[in-house]
């Protein structure tokens, strides 16, 4: 029969459920740890890009929609950077720097460098 290994169950009482506090805390670090780094190298790239059609926005603002839900949900870290970049590439062009002037988790130049790409 198929069984999930015994790290990867539900704890069988509160005593064992306390049991795996230390190792529970070890594992949400490295996560936050692998999102930060995930975070950073999207933001990176995004940055590294010449410009964006508006299909490429679309899309973009869609992987960065789905990374974003991730973060909320599995891993409920914080992630107002890629909120706001999905604002900049979803916003229509005549309130993109509008957007982008609002923004205050990304940096100014960052914010700035979307709406040139859009707008490229």
């Amino acid at each position: 029969p198929c069984e999930l290994h015994a790290d990867l169950r539900a704890p069988a009482d509160e005593e064992e459920d306390a049991d795996l506090e230390p190792e529970r805390a070890n594992v949400v670090a490295w996560m936050g740890a692998v999102a930060t780094r995930t975070k950073s190298l999207l933001l990176a790239a995004v940055e590294a890009l010449p410009a964006l059609s508006a299909a490429g926005a679309k899309q973009l603002a869609a992987d960065v929609g789905y990374l974003s839900n991730i973060f909320a949900a599995g891993l409920s870290l914080p992630h107002a950077e890629l909120t706001e970049l999905e604002s900049l590439l979803t916003c229509d062009l005549a309130g993109l720097p509008a957007i982008a002037e609002s923004a205050v988790a990304l940096r100014p130049a960052f914010a700035a460098a979307v709406v040139t790409k859009r707008q490229s």
